[in-house]
């Protein structure tokens, strides 16, 4: 029978073994990205969002960890109807280097999935996204592995290339040119900002990176020169460097789908989701959207030409693409394509516990003065009557622990972390009402106990992006 995840993960989650690892980060493996400021703290939170991969396991398969999960997490997540898989750790695990490199670091638990991979012909490797160490492990275990070469990823995960891709298929585009040289970003601006339909900014993108990384927004002309600067440094290192300078589009609509690509080249299109702003502010993701169904069938109809085509390139796996729809109502389908997992693929399969239900995803960058855990923050939730409630069907669901503020900062006495949330309901009134609730909650506890805890709110997509 074909691997198909999808069905592996829906109508099939008795079939098989998966073998799952949140390896977030492949980015610097693929290309040579400019890492910026290194920051060990922010470095460890993002390590620990594998704990959302249990959103898509099944009983039978292995979770690949860098440390046990917090009991009342894990526990918590059964009570909701998530099935907990058998979880590996490294036995020398740290919390900055990558999980791959502590794999292939660990003989022994090497040894337990090369065993795996020889006892049964079921057996398939899923990483959050495939670059050279993945391969390691998959050839030094025999293990089968979903997806395509790593090189073939790093192509796909190229801007430059998405812009090309979204020519070729003659899909609808954003207003602006791949550059080589300095003096061609400069024309491209003064086009873009000169000429209709005159735009106000203007965004110029390196071809790879991710979380923001690589991304500058100018919608001044002062910014300009230090930008031309920094690049002329660039261009005498890498005189290949190439940019994307294009026009900013007002948007009604941000909009993220995701296509997975089989082995045998059919195509599915899941989890379109619509990215929720606050003025400027990305703060969440509404599932499902409430596009039209004619908006929905136009996303499904664009996301099986762009599987179509990544195949004939030889690419299979999940990709994950981001889009706008423009105030004037445009649908320009392809702004990025992720060739990996993103944090949004893993929220994509709820409705086999959830049900039909209206989520709202949100996310929350925390700092505090002190450490404040997974059972802490259930127990607040619960106290103020919005912590999920299977019987009801609707509540908060917190779906990693160890991101939350649980460890000090190497650099001060604070604790940072990361919060993120499924606010669960039956309709998108109780939903607002749950979504304010929660809110309120974090605003009175980034004022309470003098400044005991600051939060910070950001958005899913910023999230999704790491």
């Amino acid at each position: 029978m074909t691997f198909h995840l999808i069905h592996y993960v829906t109508t099939q989650r008795g079939e098989g073994t998966l073998i799952w690892m949140l390896n977030i980060g492949a980015e610097k493996y693929w290309n040579r990205v400019q890492a910026g400021i290194n920051d060990p703290n922010e470095n460890r939170l993002v390590n620990r969002v594998e704990e959302m991969n249990i959103l898509l396991c099944r009983e039978q398969d292995i979770l690949i960890l860098r440390e046990q999960p917090d009991a009342a997490f894990i526990s918590r997540m059964r009570e909701y109807g998530f099935s907990i898989p058998r979880i590996l750790t490294p036995s020398q695990a740290d919390p900055l280097t990558p999980i791959a490199e502590l794999v292939l670091q660990d003989s022994a638990l090497m040894e337990q999935l090369k065993i795996l991979a020889d006892s049964r012909e079921d057996v398939c490797f899923v990483p959050y996204a495939v670059t050279a160490l993945e391969e390691q492990i998959a050839e030094a275990c025999g293990l089968r592995m979903m997806g395509a070469s790593s090189v073939l990823h790093a192509s796909v995960n190229d801007k430059i290339m998405n812009r090309r891709m979204a020519e070729e298929l003659g899909f609808p585009i954003t207003e602006g040119k791949v550059c080589t040289s300095i003096e061609e970003i400069r024309e491209a601006y003064e086009r873009l900002t000169a000429e209709a339909p005159f735009f106000t900014k203007v965004i110029i993108k390196e071809p790879h990176g991710a979380s923001g990384k690589g991304l500058y927004i100018v919608d001044h002309e002062s910014k300009l020169a230090p930008l031309l600067s920094r690049f002329s440094r660039v261009l005498r290192s890498s005189p290949d460097s190439q940019w994307i300078v294009e026009g900013w589009h007002e948007k009604s609509a941000d909009v993220n789908y995701q296509i997975y690509v089989a082995p045998d080249g059919t195509v599915d299109v899941f989890s379109i989701k619509q990215q929720i702003l606050r003025e400027t502010v990305y703060i969440g993701s509404k599932m499902p959207p409430t596009l039209s169904e004619g908006i929905l069938q136009a996303y499904h109809e664009y996301g099986q030409k762009i599987g179509a085509y990544l195949y004939a390139l030889g690419y299979t796996g999940i990709a994950g693409i981001d889009s706008i729809i423009t105030s004037e109502g445009t649908i320009v389908p392809i702004i990025e394509i992720n060739g990996r997992f993103t944090l949004s693929t893993y929220i994509s399969f709820l409705q086999g516990v959830l049900g039909e239900s209206k989520v709202f995803s949100r996310y929350f960058r925390v700092h505090s003065d002190r450490q404040i855990n997974y059972q802490e923050l259930c127990a607040l939730l619960d106290h103020t009557g919005i912590l999920y409630d299977s019987s009801r069907g609707e509540g908060v669901i917190l779906y990693t622990a160890g991101s939350l503020p649980i460890h000090r900062d190497e650099s001060s006495s604070t604790y940072t972390g990361r919060m993120f949330a499924l606010i669960v309901s039956q309709d998108w009134q109780t939903n607002e009402r749950i979504h304010t609730q929660l809110e309120k909650i974090v605003d009175d506890l980034a004022h309470t106990n003098r400044n005991v805890m600051n939060v910070h709110l950001a958005g899913e997509k910023e999230a999704a992006q790491a």
